[in-house]
């Protein structure tokens, strides 16, 4: 008797937890998450721009021009050499992560103005960066090649990837850079 009503605590405590660490990032939220202030300045001019009534090609748009003159920084990902997780850094972007957080900021506009948060910011973030959408923790996890993430968010329906299904369209497979023996030019 006196086990089961152990074993009654313990399980949901046990389920508790695991759905409490689930939810949250393995490292501390000022490390995932840089740029408060960058980004309290865009959800104002979001909400007196009245962006959320655009189109979503055009919100994007808008979103990455108020960010024009943030800084160019590189290795924006590896924020940690052991773990992988969702990371948005308004104070410094390369051309890659200042695309995703565009988007991401602007997909966030869909929501009620109490959900432009950094938290529901980061969650898009992994919705688009992430192998279908999920962050397991894993470097491969994230989608590092543009034709894989426009290869997984079309097959979830995040984006539309046009080429694939334009009529007469054929796949082209670029040699990788790795396979040439002479090293690359670029003019």
């Amino acid at each position: 008797m006196r086990n089961m009503r152990i074993w009654k605590i313990l399980v949901p405590a046990f389920l508790i937890c695991s759905v409490a660490f689930a939810v949250q990032s393995p490292l501390p939220f000022s490390t995932v998450f840089k740029g408060q202030d960058q980004f309290n300045r865009l959800v104002t001019k979001a909400k007196s721009g009245n962006w959320s009534s655009l189109p979503i090609g055009e919100r994007t748009a808008v979103v990455g021009q108020a960010l024009t003159g943030t800084r160019y920084k590189h290795f924006t990902l590896e924020i940690d050499n052991r773990i992988e997780t969702p990371s948005v850094n308004f104070q410094g972007m390369d051309c890659w992560t200042f695309f995703e957080i565009a988007l991401s900021f602007a997909r966030m506009l869909n929501e009620p103005q109490s959900n432009w948060t950094p938290e529901r910011l980061l969650h898009y973030i992994e919705l688009d960066r992430y192998r279908s959408g999920e962050c397991t923790g894993e470097y491969l996890s994230r989608l590092h090649y543009l034709e894989d993430w426009l290869y997984d968010n079309d097959r979830r329906g995040l984006v539309v990837a046009r080429a694939a299904r334009a009529h007469g369209s054929q796949r082209f497979i670029a040699p990788a850079l790795s396979d040439s023996k002479e090293p690359r030019r670029w003019n």
